[in-house]
């Protein structure tokens, strides 16, 4: 199964398949930003993403084998039509495997889909993917 990029707006949402537990998504997720050193902990991180939830945001879940293994925020800040991406993480056994760049591609995809025309890479990782692969400008 090919690396599927999901938007979620909420951590109870129905994404993994095979029976899981109550809060497995939430409880992954967590472990997942818990093993990035690029970020404030997986309790913070994930306490900063439900806020956004509360306004309409999403995360991105880079689902792989019925597997959480990358996640990214997609914020708006309601003051202009560009999306702000923060938080990238990727599972330790899939970093530095260009897993990354290809999750980054998808979400740009899925959002030029809805409309949106301008990005704000906050992470430096995130910044260097779209400036790598020209996705910091929709082209007409």
């Amino acid at each position: 199964m090919p690396l599927e990029a999901i938007a979620i707006n909420s951590l109870d949402a129905p994404l993994i398949q095979k029976p899981a537990r109550e809060h497995e998504l939430a409880e992954r997720l967590q472990a997942l930003y818990d093993t990035d050193d690029k970020h404030p902990n997986g309790a913070e991180v994930l306490g900063i993403v439900e806020q956004g939830f509360k306004r309409g945001q999403y995360l991105y879940v880079g689902m792989f084998n019925d597997k959480p293994i990358a996640a990214v925020g997609c914020f708006d800040d309601g003051q202009t039509d560009a999306k702000r991406l923060q938080y990238l993480t990727v599972h330790p056994e899939n970093r530095n495997r260009a897993i990354d760049a290809k999750f980054i591609k998808l979400v740009y995809d899925a959002e030029v889909k809805k409309g949106v025309r301008q990005f704000v890479p906050v992470d430096s990782d995130i910044h260097h993917i779209m400036s790598e692969y020209d996705l910091l400008s929709i082209k007409n």
